[in-house]
């Protein structure tokens, strides 16, 4: 940040003293304002866009594993002295044209966030956000329900406990918490588990350690509000002054003691830990190195030179450190990357992902050895100045600004390498070597079982009946009603005079831009103008002209594309070559299945499209058009990457057969999705058979000569002009300033048949699904003994179009049910039974469904949605609907629609969907206008078409995963429900493994 000259030249402005002005990468104003009264900080940075958004931060600190911090985050949403009931605060922010809050804990310090569409909303808000942060109530029934508690079944419960509880033995969290705890020795903050330990939650944390906690650091001399949006400086200190005459009138405060303060224990000897984690699979497991670092305080230049060298060292696959464990036959690893902490004394480390379990041990020397080597030989100058440009490129791109120069010191070799030395070959370092085990899994699931039974036998039928008791009295007194007068006193902001992006679109075989004329491109072309200091190109392939044998080969053949040799002018040039020369030609690249980003073995939405995307300065956009052509017709596929390539994408098995979010929708979508679609194609285990196989023949000179013609099918077909459209986004004025010739590059696809072009093809999801003859079952419940919690995911027909009329209603109706603090919030989350559930439809799949992930009692979760759905159902019920709760459900759900249009990022895909959506450029805004004129009298109906199918045995598909313990108790339940489904014990017994 660069100091500019003073926008605000009053320094004084009802009690808040002005202390500077700074630009933000030379774009972005921030004032600085402290109170006199109080000590309060507001930072207000004046960012463009539709949205206003709030950022409440604190220093805070702890030296143990109570939790206390996250304890106490959760805690401050639940009622405040001047609003003293559970759920006012994020009612009242969904008037405000908001979603609700949020918040985040971290080793030095919790942040409570909001945005809302609009200043209005934001200000109105304001105080009562603040009113919960510094006079929360801290009832004991509230820790009772939130934080922790005891059931009548002697089960352990609390939304914070099951929160921890789904992370405490996840193998990543394990090694990152010994890593912590070795580099952090002694007496030490950022050793401490923040989120709280499981046994301490249960035995040592209480809720008068949390209100001490909050006296402690909860203070407005230690509290700083970061406001980022277009509002008015003197209309927040307006918002403002009620807190501050609140917090003079409380009277002189103790002594505030600064937290942090204390010299950080230095890290002095290399340490090695083995870290054991449940799994029930043992094929890889990873590994973490770490370092201490400079001091993010007083050495921020080494923090950044730091962040540069490790992104050298591990970022694409053409760097050293991938080149030597990935990038190899007989790989150390799926993939390495690296990861820092920026506290006063910071942490570097590098993460191995997927290593083979036989090559764990072997990680850390040849590390060591490998960077001394570096150390030695040099860096590579070139490609590290490429790493730093792409680095200000990136940030610029997240602000969209101009570019400004790289620092200059960044060019000088020796830096680097002093660097290099000090912080990581010379330095002492921590390894943590992660490894699967299915002994570990056994053991905890038994210690568990003991634990609670012993638990039990302790308090007895009495003691039982009692904590049973005291959970239903903490229930009761936290559901209060809120007075209607309350929520009512917040006026719904006006939603007229909500600022958009502008956006122009053109089309080959339409309006042109008088500036370029896309119709003169080789492929069809949509272009879309807006204020962008970058190209954004989009290239769409069609998949479904490629054969059912073929169609698994789509995964390997885009990851390839970006990772393979070129064939330029006759010359072959090297993978190496080619990553780094896209890493210094691009801001970003990237090839999918489907429209939105996606993961190895998923598809974003209409799956049937191969898309490879390119981000690149406007002056590069020449640049730009020759990568499409070299990535998509010059690529040569051979054997050896394709073997690397492969066996990358293998590793990374192990990890996803970890996550009950992933495992869950891969069920769904397998059993719903017919054989010629991309989701059945791409998901992992049939992937892993895929690949594996594909290895054996790339191993066999006759067989790999046959796979690679057929991979060279799958790109000819991808390739064809018939089957690809182009989307093009710039500021075509200012692309043109650095362009003359627009059309000039695009004469390298001389050999493409423009003559075949049209218009993009949009395959809808739901026309690639089975009919319910062709479905195996109605569902499964699949054991999985790493999840310690369940997750399930359902659905059911639903609309099949944006533009159909019920599709406002609908939104409404489920954001009625599904709000923060609505109906289903308070059964669902408020009494533990899942941290995260969803009701939503995605019309181009034509369905609707119901999601819970991280549910510690998916009985009890599924039977009380169940209830609340159908209870309002009723007959008697058609006319009590909650008029408050409606009007919150559409202004939350304004800011919901609003915020898909944030930044001109976020344009730029929302305008590529428009066209697979068939939708106007105009459509959110059409969309909000429906919202507000939706009526409560359609809520009735609306819900008995859409909602009651969901739970309609007959019609929806359920999957489901949980530990195995607990499976066949779930498949007996859900029968209570007429749901007949399928127990598999291992994911292996699925259909996933079946092709």
């Amino acid at each position: 940040m660069a100091p500019v000259d003073n926008t605000v030249t009053d320094s004084k402005v009802e009690g808040f003293e002005f202390i500077c002005s700074l630009t933000s990468n030379d774009i972005i104003p921030v004032h600085k304002y402290r109170s006199k009264n109080t000590g309060l900080t507001i930072f207000i940075a004046e960012v463009d866009g539709p949205v206003v958004g709030g950022y409440f931060c604190l220093a805070t600190e702890a030296f143990d594993d109570d939790g206390l911090p996250h304890t106490l985050e959760h805690l401050i949403f639940l009622g405040s002295e001047q609003y003293p009931y559970r759920g006012v605060l994020d009612l009242l922010a969904n008037r405000c044209l908001a979603s609700g809050t949020n918040a985040c804990t971290d080793v030095d310090n919790t942040f409570y966030t909001m945005e809302t569409v609009g200043s209005e909303g934001f200000l109105t808000l304001l105080p009562v956000y603040l009113d919960h942060i510094l006079y929360p109530t801290l009832k004991d029934s509230a820790y009772t329900t939130e934080i922790h508690h005891i059931t009548g079944e002697g089960e352990d419960g609390g939304v914070v406990y099951f929160e921890m509880q789904e992370r405490e033995n996840v193998g990543e969290f394990l090694v990152h918490q010994e890593l912590r705890r070795a580099i952090y020795p002694g007496k030490c903050g950022y050793k401490s588990n923040t989120g709280g330990a499981l046994k301490n939650l249960r035995e040592s944390t209480s809720n008068q350690k949390v209100k001490d906690y909050h006296q402690n650091y909860y203070r407005p001399e230690n509290l700083c509000v970061i406001i980022t949006g277009q509002v008015k400086h003197e209309n927040v200190f307006k918002a403002l002054w009620p807190i501050e005459e609140k917090i003079m009138k409380m009277g002189k405060r103790s002594q505030f003691e600064r937290p942090w303060q204390n010299e950080i224990p230095p890290f002095t000897e290399n340490v090695e830990r083995n870290v054991f984690y449940p799994c029930n699979d043992e094929t890889n497991g990873l590994v973490c190195v770490g370092w201490r670092g400079p001091s993010t305080v007083s050495h921020r230049i080494d923090m950044l030179g730091c962040m540069l060298l490790l992104k050298y060292l591990t970022d694409t696959s053409a760097s050293p450190l991938q080149k030597e464990f990935v990038e190899i036959e007989g790989s150390f690893a799926s993939d390495v990357k690296f990861s820092l902490s920026e506290n006063s004394e910071s942490l570097l480390y590098i993460i191995f992902q997927n290593v083979p379990k036989t090559k764990i041990p072997k990680i850390s020397s040849k590390l060591m050895n490998f960077l001394k080597d570096i150390y030695k030989k040099g860096i590579d100058m070139q490609r590290m100045e490429t790493v730093v440009n792409r680095h200000i490129l990136e940030t610029l791109s997240n602000l969209e600004s101009s570019p400004h120069d790289a620092v200059a010191y960044m060019i000088i070799e020796a830096y680097w390498l002093g660097l290099l030395k000090k912080y990581l070959t010379d330095a002492p370092s921590a390894v943590m070597k992660g490894i699967p085990s299915v002994i570990k899994l056994q053991e905890l699931s038994e210690a568990e079982q003991n634990r609670v039974e012993e638990v039990k036998k302790k308090l007895g039928p009495q003691g039982l009946s009692l904590k049973e008791k005291e959970l239903d009295e903490a229930v009761l007194e936290n559901d209060t009603a809120i007075p209607d007068e309350i929520i009512s006193s917040v006026p719904i902001p006006d939603t007229e005079s909500i600022k958009f992006h502008q956006l122009t679109s053109y089309v080959t075989n339409g309006e042109q831009h008088p500036k370029f004329n896309v119709d003169k491109l080789p492929f069809f072309t949509y272009l879309d103008n807006i204020n962008t200091n970058f190209v954004y190109m989009f290239v769409v392939m069609d998949t479904s002209d490629i054969t059912l044998e073929k169609k698994p080969y789509l995964p390997v053949l885009l990851e390839s594309l970006l990772e393979s040799p070129v064939l330029r002018d006759g010359v072959l040039i090297p993978y190496e070559t080619i990553v780094s020369e896209l890493e210094m030609d691009t801001i970003a690249v990237s090839t999918r299945l489907g429209v939105e980003e996606s993961s190895r073995f998923s598809c974003g939405s209409y799956s049937q499209s191969a898309i490879l995307v390119l981000q690149v300065e406007v002056d590069k956009y020449d640049k730009g058009v020759k990568w499409i052509n070299d990535l998509l017709y010059n690529t040569r596929l051979t054997a050896e990457r394709l073997k690397i390539i492969s066996t990358k994408i293998i590793n990374d098995v192990a990890q996803m057969k970890r996550k009950g979010k992933k495992l869950v929708d891969d069920l769904l979508k397998s059993l719903i999705y017919k054989k010629e679609s991309n989701h059945y194609n791409v998901s992992m285990l049939r992937q892993q058979q895929f690949l594996t196989k594909m290895l054996e023949k790339l191993g066999d000179d006759r067989e790999k000569e046959k796979v690679l013609e057929e991979l060279e099918s799958v790109k000819n077909i991808l390739t064809n002009p018939k089957n690809m459209v182009l989307f093009l986004t710039a500021q075509v004025d200012r692309l043109l300033q650095h362009v003359a010739d627009p059309y000039k590059s695009w004469s390298n696809f001389s050999n493409t048949d423009s003559s075949l072009k049209q218009k993009l093809q949009v395959v809808p999801e739901y026309t690639l699904m089975k009919t319910p003859e062709e479905m195996e079952c109605n569902g499964c419940v699949t054991g999985i003994g790493c999840v310690e919690s369940a997750f399930l995911s359902q659905c059911a027909p639903s609309i099949n179009s944006y533009l159909d009329p019920d599709s406002a209603p609908l939104l409404v109706c489920l954001q009625y049910f599904t709000q923060l603090e609505g109906p289903l919030w308070k059964t669902i989350r408020g009494l533990g039974y899942a941290y995260s559930y969803d009701i939503f439809v995605k019309p181009n799949q034509g369905l609707i469904y119901l999601t819970y992930f991280g549910s510690t009692n998916i009985i009890a979760a599924y039977r009380e949605t169940k209830k609340v759905i159908f209870n309002s159902l009723a007959e008697n019920k058609q006319d009590k609907w909650d008029e408050l709760l409606f009007q919150s459900a559409k202004s939350s759900l304004i800011y919901e629609i609003v915020q898909r249009e944030k930044s001109v990022g976020d344009m730029v895909l929302k305008s590529v969907l428009s066209h697979f959506k068939n939708i106007p450029q105009d459509f959110n805004r059409q969309m909000i206008r429906n919202i507000s004129s939706v009526n409560i009298k359609d809520m009735h109906r609306i819900a008995s078409t859409y909602l009651k199918p969901l739970f309609d045995p007959n019609v929806c598909k359920t999957t489901v995963i949980c530990h195995p313990t607990k499976a066949a108790e779930v498949v007996k339940a859900f029968k209570n429900h007429n749901h007949d489904l399928k127990l598999f014990d291992t994911l292996e017994e699925t259909w996933l493994n079946s092709w």
